[in-house]
């Protein structure tokens, strides 16, 4: 008789069982499938990265961190927290790959070995740093222009003994909507080096011969055209060199005659010219030791009108040695007006030119003087050029350069591009304490000073945070100026970093709301640079909180919550009943309303209820927690026998195998005592 009983046990256990089984296997299926995810192995190893590390340059104090495939992002955050790094940017190209910020103290290699040590990590690598190919023209002699670019293999020159002007063309080779008036001799019109940077505009800037009256300012000498190659002959056409801007247009004022002598009358009147017709920079390659106040007054004039003037420092006595210009004075360049850039000269070894004067509180900043090759007349040469030196030659390097900044920066007002050139010179030994800066001029430095910001990034990271980021790539700023504006209303600035700083934190925010933001660079000149691109992000919504639902009738349920959010339109009200189907919303409120009563309900039926808030910028906030409430029984009803019971398993499992074995129990049951008695 125990046999058959045993047996029936053993079916009431299996069929229990069975009513449970299907969810709990589908539970272990789905661990499976995802621990089944961590399979790549590493592309590059360790060792290989610090090996590839020796050989370049990188941006110190970041890294590129590339995470397995299928890690989840709080996993990530803990790797990056147990180094004390932050991720700063993902890149949709690259998935599961961050650009981080590494902590003070933690060098680049000490990051490497300890991400590549952590199992959840593909790979850790620098933050490398590429260039661009610099920009060598092609024209015949310019190996020869050492000025430019120096290898060190002419006259006995040091190498980067130069103004880095090839890297410095990467950035801008010049425009011809900038003019140069150069004061001089005039200019070799037919010069197939210099024919297409010449204005030829009768209307606007060819340019007056102020010796012989008329509208041909034709070179009779060499030095016009000479100074004019070095600021503009024509780059990249296989013949002659290069000059300091590629496209430009050159405005030829001739006061100087064939002699090479002028008046301080037709200085004046050439002055005058070039600030009528649209110059914004003057080179004067010239000078004398007499104060003049009319020539004085004429520069004061061009400085009101926002009209640079690059003068030549001059070229000491009869005995070829520099003279001190702060005891003896050399004019035009001498005087105090903010528009003028007096220039030394130096040589293919960086050191100042035994004939350049000096001065270290009336000569600005050096350039590059001696053995230098630039243009001129077929007339005198027939190649058309030829090797000089002086601060003549020396001071359209800084009228070039100066043409460069109002190309690239054209913002700039004339102090900020003089501004420029003087602060971000080469210092050198050999002019400290003999000039103001005490350097050279440097074409890359200024023009890379204050490159403008890219791949302005805005992320919302809560509701009351955005964080920012940025690509710097200026080369001397002394930070950078963050902008934000709000629909409606304009950009103000709301804070500024140092140097080298890529990330800001706008933090107090309000909730739902779409923030643009854009940055600059700055520097203390004062100067800044163009903006950045916009970004724009948009702070969710906060969701309401202490939601509770109330039944007050067999009819109605009362909900009540909590309002958090500052700049919500309303708020969204979803139901759904307990016998399943998925949640519909069955109303909305106005802002700042925080109950709802849900009328209309069935009698003794159990509902649930969840709610969002809602605007225009921000969408949806999250949902509150789900709550639920049962209406009231009718009047007069019973609470007897009749309805069924039903178990419901944790997480929402199915029920009915469960209610299939107590509805069979009794039966079974009745067969055991069959059995027994039988």
């Amino acid at each position: 008789m125990k046999k058959p009983l045993l047996l029936v046990c053993a079916l009431l256990i299996v069929l229990f069982l069975m009513s449970c089984g299907a969810d709990k296997s589908a539970n272990v299926s789905n661990i499976s499938t995802t621990s089944s995810t961590d399979s790549n192995i590493k592309k590059v190893d360790a060792q290989f990265i610090l090996s590839q590390m020796e050989k370049g340059n990188y941006k110190e104090g970041e890294l590129l961190v590339k995470f397995k495939s299928g890690i989840l992002k709080t996993a990530s955050t803990k790797v990056h927290q147990s180094i004390g790094a932050t991720s700063l940017k993902n890149f949709q190209i690259v998935p599961d790959l961050e650009l981080v910020k590494l902590p003070a103290g933690t060098s680049v290699k000490e990051a490497i070995i300890k991400y590549m040590s952590d199992p959840l990590v593909e790979y850790a690598e620098p933050n490398y740093i590429r260039k661009g190919t610099a920009t060598i023209p092609n024209d015949q002699f310019f190996s020869q222009q050492w000025a430019l670019h120096n290898t060190g293999t002419f006259a006995g020159g040091f190498a980067d003994a130069d103004i880095d002007a090839i890297e410095a063309w990467d950035i801008t080779t010049g425009s011809s909507q900038i003019i140069i008036a150069v004061l001089d001799t005039g200019i070799d019109f037919n010069h197939a080096d210099l024919s297409g940077n010449i204005c030829l505009s009768w209307e606007e800037c060819r340019g007056w011969n102020f010796v012989s009256n008329n509208n041909n300012p034709v070179d009779d000498n060499y030095h016009g055209t000479f100074v004019s190659g070095i600021i503009g002959a024509k780059a990249n056409n296989f013949i002659g060199i290069a000059g300091m801007m590629w496209n430009v247009k050159i405005m030829p004022v001739k006061f100087l005659d064939r002699k090479g002598e002028g008046t301080i009358a037709d200085e004046i009147a050439g002055i005058e010219y070039a600030v009528s017709r649209g110059a914004r920079i003057i080179n004067a390659s010239y000078g004398g030791n007499q104060y003049s106040q009319a020539e004085y007054d004429a520069i004061a004039t061009a400085n009101a009108a926002g009209v640079l003037l690059m003068a030549a420092a001059g070229n000491g006595g009869d005995d070829d040695i520099g003279d001190n210009n702060d005891f003896s004075p050399h004019y035009p360049s001498n005087y105090y007006l903010p528009n003028i850039i007096s220039v030394a000269a130096t040589d293919q070894t960086d050191r100042r030119a035994s004939f350049s004067n000096f001065g270290l509180n009336s000569v600005h900043v050096a350039a590059p003087g001696v053995y230098i090759l630039s243009t001129i007349p077929t007339s005198v040469h027939p190649s058309g050029y030829y090797f000089l030196s002086g601060t003549s030659a020396a001071t359209p390097y800084v009228s070039g350069l100066a043409g460069l900044l109002y190309t690239y920066y054209s913002h700039f007002t004339p102090a900020q591009i003089r501004g420029t050139i003087l602060r971000y010179v080469d210092v050198l030994p050999t002019l400290s304490g003999w000039i103001q800066t005490g350097g050279r001029i440097n074409a890359y430095k200024a023009l890379s000073s204050l490159l403008v910001p890219t791949g302005l990034n805005a992320t919302a990271v809560s509701s009351s945070q955005i964080n920012l980021s940025w690509n710097d790539h200026a080369t001397g700023e002394d930070g950078y100026k963050v902008e934000r504006m709000q629909a409606g209303s304009s950009y103000s600035q709301i804070a500024t970093t140092s140097a080298n700083v890529t990330t800001f934190q706008n933090t107090g925010l309000r909730d739902g709301t779409s923030y643009t933001y854009r940055v600059r660079a700055y520097n203390t000149i004062p100067a800044d640079s163009l903006y950045s691109n916009e970004a724009t992000a948009v702070t969710p919504l906060n969701p309401p909180t202490n939601v509770t639902a109330t039944a007050v009738s067999t009819s109605q349920i009362n909900l009540s919550w909590t309002d958090n959010s500052q700049a919500e339109d309303g708020y969204k009200i979803e139901r759904k009943p307990i016998s399943g189907g998925d949640y519909v919303q069955i109303a909305t409120v106005g802002p700042n309303v925080t109950s709802f009563s849900d009328t209309g309900l069935a009698t003794y039926t159990t509902y649930f209820y969840r709610i969002r808030a809602f605007n225009a910028a921000a969408g949806n906030s999250a949902y509150s927690i789900d709550v639920s409430s049962t209406t009231h029984q009718a009047a007069g009803t019973g609470g007897g026998g009749g309805g069924g019971c039903s178990i419901r398993t944790k997480g929402g499992l199915n029920p009915s195998g469960v209610d299939i074995v107590l509805m069979a129990l009794p039966l079974l049951y009745m067969a055991v005592r069959r059995i027994y008695k039988g």
